[in-house]
């Protein structure tokens, strides 16, 4: 599982938030992620956010020397793209977005 070996790239930021903020932290941690992911790729850094990551989050706090209060949302590996990678040609296919949100207005 490639996910858990950060895709080989040189680094790995994690995403945590204090367990007591509950989903309000994973919110916040939500907006952080898609402002590193921006500058990053402004600094030409490739970046692979991983929920996975979070599947095991007691490994990832010993891994890293978190404490217990610390709900482990995602993590970011990053470094400089190699285009010719196998998971750097992988494409998912994306839903409709009127199959993802519903508008609702107000008239």
């Amino acid at each position: 599982m490639e996910n858990f070996r950060f895709f080989g790239a040189p680094h790995v930021a994690m995403i945590t938030t204090d367990q007591a903020l509950g989903v309000y932290g994973a919110v916040d941690c939500g907006a952080y992620v898609a402002n590193f992911l921006l500058a990053a790729a402004s600094l030409g850094v490739a970046t692979i956010p991983q929920a996975a990551l979070a599947v095991r989050p007691q490994r990832v706090r010993d891994y890293f020397g978190l404490s217990s209060d610390r709900l482990v949302v995602c993590g970011i590996s990053l470094g400089y793209a190699e285009p010719s990678h196998p998971a750097n040609s992988f494409r998912t296919t994306r839903a409709d977005i009127a199959t993802a949100v519903q508008w609702k207005g107000m008239i």
